[in-house]
């Protein structure tokens, strides 16, 4: 019987975890998922308990294992999942704490007196990029003052792919995406531990782990771990980059230039560029290989939008039948825009305001559904040009990921208002087929990141931008960017105006 090596890979995601097996080719064999729950003890605080969250992998890698076919072996895992986040362990390995996840904001004033009194920018010179509260350094000055007692047991800091990564192998390790911000000098790309000096906490510089490239073989199933998962002991582990640089990776944007865009929940848009830049309007990381960076801009705008439109404006109908509605309007929308700032923490990419607020800009009595619905896809295609406009590149092409990579207007609509290509690689899960690539990689199965991904990656479709509405739509995206410009002081009054008015008076 032919033999199949087996490449698995753990996606950690906030709500899922998933466990894809690939073969070496990077066919998708099998794939087996767990949700996960997220905690919100009090406003602002997210959170997860530790131990779930590797019980949820264990069991997704043993959903995995359990239907490979016969004669398909798995040759190791590779890790990605969430990044950032407090995910710290005590000297024995057991959970100081929940985790404190990416979209908590507890340590908002400690950062925002960081950049009161200049430390904040000395962070941001040391390595390239601001923090945000999610990350955790904030977190363990939050720690450190609202939780002395657990400070004092943290012995080891990791994010989300790193615990499950020592919950497999026993090893704590922690790669250049992760660490970048804020533990590595941007010049070095080595640790920079006098950042624990600059934010007084001195006593946390040994708390980093092991630095480790996201193509290195950081340790083995331990016996233990081949219990849980039904793994065999010994396979080894490569701990891969987190997953927004692993799904652009999974995406085939592995190269210098390589821009990569989900169109998800949130939206996120980067670019691999050869070392640190100087912009810093997005958060830019080392890859830890070849000297790769990614520059990414997130955007709080995404799939939502479309979920809003689907209920509130026409009545409770599905996503499906919503891009219909959408396609039977003309390109323009008869002169109505959409801002799509629909989330309660504003917008954080291009531009941060937290006040920032959805809208619609031209109604009148004359506007359809259809009209409306088609300025919701046409304003989230302009959020993405916002972004990719403020990368550090400009692309001659781009590759789509994620759950609105379903809608083809949405694609289409990407590729008018971006005036470029993109390309929806085959597959679903890209974050997997990260971790994949790096792990095929640490095997010497390919000899680089990018001849893995030539073999790797496949291209499902590619929309070419329409010349008769590019030039259309880049008079409404310079209209669009303008509008949420004059708006950002607005947007704050209105949420000022709001709390005098009614909030305080506890109506």
């Amino acid at each position: 019987m032919k033999q199949t090596e087996v490449l698995l890979a753990v996606d950690a995601g906030t709500s899922a975890i998933k466990a894809v097996a690939f073969d070496t080719d990077g066919t998708e064999l099998t794939t087996a998922t767990r949700e996960t729950q997220t905690l919100r003890p009090a406003h602002g605080y997210v959170e997860q308990e530790m131990p779930t969250v590797w019980r949820h992998t264990a069991a997704a890698i043993r959903g995995v294992t359990e239907a490979l076919p016969d004669g398909a072996d798995p040759i190791g895992v590779g890790i990605t999942g969430q990044g950032d986040g407090l995910w710290a362990v005590t000297e024995s390995g057991d959970p100081v704490r929940n985790a404190v996840l990416w979209s908590d904001s507890r340590a908002a004033e400690i950062l925002e007196r960081w950049e009161t009194d200049g430390r904040l920018a000395e962070i941001i010179e040391r390595c390239g990029s601001a923090p945000y509260p999610g990350m955790s350094l904030p977190l363990l000055a939050w720690l450190k003052r609202e939780e002395p007692d657990r400070f004092e047991r943290v012995d080891t800091v990791l994010s989300c792919k790193d615990w499950l990564t020592y919950k497999l192998t026993g090893e704590r390790s922690i790669d250049h995406s992760e660490a970048t911000v804020p533990y590595l000098s941007k010049s070095t790309e080595r640790y920079d531990r006098s950042v624990f000096d600059l934010v007084d906490l001195p006593a946390a510089k040994e708390t980093l782990p092991r630095l480790s490239a996201p193509t290195e073989i950081v340790g083995r199933v331990s016996e233990r771990a081949a219990d849980a998962t039904s793994l065999e002991p010994g396979l080894p582990v490569v701990s891969g980059a987190f997953d927004v640089p692993a799904s652009a990776v999974g995406t085939g944007a592995a190269t210098t230039g390589g821009t990569a865009v989900t169109l998800g929940t949130s939206l996120t848009q980067q670019v691999f560029v050869d070392g640190p830049q100087s912009e810093t309007s997005g958060i830019q990381m080392s890859v830890g290989v070849d000297g790769l960076w990614t520059y990414a801009i997130g955007s709080n705008a995404g799939t939502p939008s479309l979920e809003w439109a689907a209920d509130a404006i026409a009545g409770g109908i599905d996503i499906e039948t919503l891009e219909e509605l959408a396609a039977a309007a003309e390109p323009g929308s008869g002169g109505v825009m959409y801002h799509p700032y629909l989330s309660t923490s504003g917008e954080r990419g291009p531009f941060v305001e937290p006040d920032a607020r959805g809208q619609f800009v031209g109604l009148s009595p004359e506007h359809s559904t259809e009209q409306l619905v088609r300025a919701v896809y046409e304003g989230l295609s302009f959020a993405v040009r916002d972004c990719v406009e403020h990368l550090p590149a400009s692309p001659a092409e781009v590759t789509l990921s994620g759950g609105g990579t379903r809608s083809e207007l949405w694609c289409q609509l990407v590729a008018d208002c971006l005036r470029r290509p993109v390309v929806v690689p085959a597959g679903s899960e890209h974050g997997a087929k990260g971790a994949a690539i790096f792990l095929a990689v640490a095997l010497d199965r390919y000899p680089s990141l990018e001849s893995a991904v030539d073999t790797v990656v496949t291209i499902d479709r590619r929309y070419e931008p329409r010349e008769n509405l590019t030039e259309g739509y880049e008079t409404l995206y310079e209209t669009f960017a303008e509008i949420s410009r004059e708006m950002r002081p607005l947007w704050s009054a209105r949420a000022d105006a709001f709390e005098v008015a009614f909030t305080e008076k506890g109506e």
